[in-house]
This record gives structure tokens, sequence and C-alpha cells, in this order.
């Protein structure tokens, strides 16, 4: 039962992405967002399935080193309450460290990649800002304001990265700051801009919804043979 659960968690984060690459334009989605859908994708499997395989192991060694004359730490409940305990705050710890990282990303669905730069400097200039290229990235600073910024002042430097996957219509910003507020006023224009961007064809999308089709049907099926299962012993 577990593992269906977990299947089905993650069917529903496929079927997530699939509907952000099926939309007739680009979606921006901000990290935090994005990273809440993965962790319910994988909740199934981090708070079910594995603490079962766990418990699993708890009690075929327990049983194992009971069953000797010097029964020695994998027979003492403190050691398997101090693991799973230790389970709980690294999946809590990664959780948290991972959300203050992808604080930072905003990712872009359904668009054609290979415009991420351009798309990104004109919206740049319909939001009143000209940045200066720094090497790869782009830095924002006081100086970068333009006459037509109507946004929030700001004298800070910010500096923003891009990422493009051309085959997966997938683009990604990083920025050294997530509540700059020139991330604001660019990724405003930028969704805009993209309107019109969008792949003729979305085969990932179609991609994502056939995987998410199957692993719904699959956790559906294998929850109705375990019910079954269940019902004939009982």
């Amino acid at each position: 039962m577990a593992l269906s659960l977990a299947l089905l968690t993650l069917g529903f984060y496929l079927l997530r992405v699939a509907r952000w690459h099926l939309r007739p334009r680009p979606t921006l989605v901000g990290g935090g967002w994005d990273m809440a859908w993965l962790v319910l994708g994988a909740s199934g499997l981090l708070v079910l399935e594995i603490p079962q395989t766990m418990a699993r192991f708890h009690e075929s060694w327990r049983a194992m080193a009971v069953s000797r004359a010097k029964p020695g730490m994998l027979g003492t409940g403190e050691f398997w309450h101090f693991v799973f305990i230790g389970y709980f705050f690294l999946v809590v710890g990664f959780v948290v460290l991972e959300l203050w990282f992808r604080l930072k990303l905003t990712h872009i669905y359904n668009l054609r990649a290979a415009k991420l730069r351009f798309l990104v400097l004109r919206a740049c200039l319909e939001s009143g800002l000209r940045p200066e290229l720094d090497g790869k990235r782009l830095r924002f600073s006081a100086e970068s304001r333009t006459y037509r910024y109507a946004g929030p002042a700001f004298g800070d430097t910010v500096w923003l990265s891009m990422k493009a996957a051309p085959d997966l219509a997938y683009g990604q910003l990083s920025w050294s700051r997530w509540d700059h507020p020139a991330r604001a006023a660019v990724e405003e224009a930028l969704s805009r801009v993209v309107a019109h961007h969008a792949p003729r064809e979305s085969h990932v999308g179609t991609a994502f919804l056939a995987a998410s089709t199957c692993v719904l049907v699959f956790s559906s099926g294998l929850s109705v043979l375990t019910s079954l299962g269940r019902l004939r012993l009982w």
C-alpha cells in the first residue's frame, strides 16, 4: 500500500509538470512553489515507503540480534529510535536547505529556450532596467535604472544567471538575491514578453502527461491488487 501511495504522489507531480508544459503560453514558476510540488511528489516515498522499509529492516535485524546470546547494538530499541529520529531530521534539514537555495530560482516551462537570453534582455528594457553584462551573468545596480523604471528604488547590486534546455522546453533564472526589487520588475515584464514564445508542438508536455498517466494507472492497479489480497487473507 505504501508503494502505491508513493507512486500516486509521484503521478500527481508529473501531471502538474505536464500541465505547465501544455499551456498555450510559457509559465513562470517560482523556485519555492516548484520545490513544494517536488516535495509533494516525493512525499509518498519519503514519508511512507522509506520508513516502512526501515521498519522491516528493524524487525528482521532486531529479531536476528535478540536470538543471539548477546544482542548487541542492533537488538536495542534505543538504536532504532535514533535511526528513525535521525532520518526525520535529515529529511527536514534537506528540504529546508533545498528550499532556501531554490528561492533564488525561477523556472520557465513550455518555452522556446533557445531565445531565453534575448527574451530576458527584452524584458529588462520593458521594465526600465539596463543591466551590464558581467561574464555570463547580468549585473543590476543603481546605475541600471532608467527613467522608465517604476519599481522600488534600490542601491545594492544583484546578478542574474540564465540556463536553457531547448530539448526540454525549459529555462531557469538564478538570482543572487531572491528578494531584490529588480527581480520582481524583470519577471513581471518577462511574463508578458514570453506570451508568444511557446513551442509549436509540446512534445515535452505530452511525454510528461503519458508518464503521469502510466504511473497513476499502475498505482491504482497496485492498490486494487493489494486490497484484494488483504480481503482474501481476512
